[in-house]
């Protein structure tokens, strides 16, 4: 091996023996008659990698198996394995996120502590410019002690527990604590009406609310002497001060709970509602399997890395942002950067500066809104090497100033609340051809997608229908149904349980990419991601 390079050699050997003896999984015994490593040594790298999720560990059999890392890897070439490029080789399930008994708390935090303890969990960063920083260490600890306090108040397992709390470390503690003892996590946007948050509160049948003092006001109608209310200590005096548990004093004064619950892979540990209405409609029950498809979203389809500074900037309210703001950097490790609005020019420019971002994923109305300014007037030089968007079809104006002014690639994604992203094209300024590309992108592996007629028929490529997702080719895909709502879970399948309408018009080409074309109809209306 090179100089220097030793570790790095033994740790391949590794990978070479388990990928090798695929599907089969290998005893450590194996690892080291093979490698010839010592039991220390083989055991100490092998921990790594499964840390990494190179590998996955069985702790019951004792058997090692290549990791959640490789699930979205498929042949270099589709058209080398035989396949079309229409249907991107799909990966299993992984299988940490299967089963019976999920530790979610372990998966999203304590499995990190070995590494990561003094290493920022959740970065925080004020209008004001303050910055606070919550480790990983402290994260579990936290959440371990406001977890006791859930649990001294009568939540369990299945429980609802409203969260009304802006960006902060209060929100990664509360729903860290929530999954600690196997509830389930409902955030509500902090824009809502008292009327629409009363509504999502009665028809999910909340048990528990968190919330600040301000926001809490808009769900006073639905608080009941049942009901358990815990706000974040202010300066700001109400009418449930006598009643609230407050959330510092408690935990200070809580043990840290030694245990983790765990759920089933089609538990819910997340709850929904479609945010465009004020009636509580099409509620989504997210379940435990869907952490597959988060976690390559994360690794695979916007290249998160461990030495970025990624920057999720949507709500936490919304789909986009609970899953790939709040859940995915936690389950990869990386730290959540967390900003106070309005995220004007200068704010932006402030942040993507000051912390050396490398990896942002914004809305396209944000990119617009910072197209008013000069990154050549910030503070200091931008580190970007990729944006991503999503929400809406991408003007020309907005490709042109990402690729050329900031000169990186741009990733605009395709996607629904009940799907997650699941098409991406990268536009990348060293592509000489990328301007003329008009699709929404390539198909996410995981997922397979079809075009279908007015009577279910699947559709030739390039003939435009709806479209829909091929529920047996999609292992990735993880909705069943809305909550207590069979009429509108019937015409998202009203083809049958095979394909998923997703509600809008389009086509695949000949080649795999996805045009879209517009609503199917507006008989159901969902949340762009």
């Amino acid at each position: 091996m090179p100089k220097g390079a030793q570790s790095l050699g033994r740790a391949i050997a590794l990978l070479r023996v388990v990928t090798h003896a695929a599907p089969r999984a290998v005893r450590l015994a194996d690892l080291i008659q093979a490698t010839g490593l010592s039991k220390a040594t083989a055991h100490r790298l092998a921990t790594t990698l499964v840390h990494e999720t190179l590998l996955a560990y069985d702790s019951e059999s004792r058997l090692y198996r290549l990791g959640s890392f490789f699930a979205g890897f498929g042949p270099a070439d589709p058209r080398h394995a035989g396949a079309d490029e229409t249907q991107v080789p799909a990966p299993s399930r992984p299988g940490k996120y299967s089963g019976t008994k999920i530790p979610l708390a372990h998966l999203l935090c304590d499995r990190h502590l070995a590494v990561k303890r003094a290493l920022p969990a959740m970065i925080h960063e004020t209008v004001s410019g303050q910055t606070s920083e919550l480790s990983f260490g402290k994260l579990a600890e936290y959440s371990s002690r406001f977890a006791r306090v859930l649990a001294n108040a009568g939540i369990r397992k299945g429980d609802r527990v409203a969260v009304l709390l802006p960006k902060g470390v209060e929100l990664v503690i509360t729903a860290l604590a929530i999954w600690r003892i196997g509830a389930v996590y409902m955030p509500l946007f902090s824009t809502y009406s008292p009327a629409a948050v009363e509504a999502r509160l009665k028809a999910s049948g909340v048990k528990a609310i968190v919330a600040n003092r301000f926001l809490v006001e808009r769900a006073s109608r639905y608080i009941t002497g049942k009901t358990f209310v815990c706000l974040i200590e202010g300066d700001q005096i109400n009418r449930l001060d006598g009643k609230a548990t407050q959330f510092w004093s408690s935990i200070y004064a809580s043990e840290p709970l030694e245990t983790v619950e765990t759920y089933g892979e089609n538990d819910p540990f997340i709850m929904t509602y479609a945010p465009s209405f004020v009636e509580a409609k099409l509620g989504l029950l997210t379940p435990v399997r869907a952490l597959g498809s988060i976690e390559q979203y994360m690794r695979v389809a916007i290249d998160v890395r461990d030495d970025d500074v990624y920057w999720n900037m949507a709500d936490q309210g919304w789909e986009y942002g609970i899953y790939y703001g709040l859940i995915g950097p936690l389950l990869i490790g990386c730290a959540i950067l967390f900003c106070d609005g309005p995220y004007d020019v200068s704010q932006g420019y402030r942040v993507l500066s000051k912390f050396r971002v490398t990896n942002l994923t914004a809305a396209p109305s944000q990119i617009k809104a910072w197209r008013r300014g000069d990154p050549n007037d910030a503070a200091a030089p931008f580190a970007i090497r990729q944006v991503t968007v999503g929400g809406e079809p991408l003007p020309l104006d907005v490709v042109s100033w990402v690729t050329q002014k900031l000169e990186v690639p741009l990733i605009n994604q395709y996607g629904t609340r009940e799907t997650g992203m699941i098409v991406g094209m990268t536009y990348d300024p060293r592509d000489p051809a990328f301007s003329q590309r008009a699709s929404v992108g390539r198909i996410m592996p995981g997922f397979a997608l079809t075009v279908l007629d007015k009577s279910g028929a699947t559709l030739p490529a390039g003939v435009e229908g709806l479209l829909a997702v091929d529920v047996k080719r999609s292992p990735l895909f993880w909705f069943r149904s809305y909550f207590k709502d069979e009429a509108n879970t019937k015409m998202r399948f009203q083809f049958g349980s095979d394909f998923y309408v997703l509600g809008d018009t389009g086509l695949i080409d000949e080649d795999g990419l996805v045009h879209y074309s517009g609503r199917a109809s507006h008989a159901i209306l969902m949340q762009k991601d």
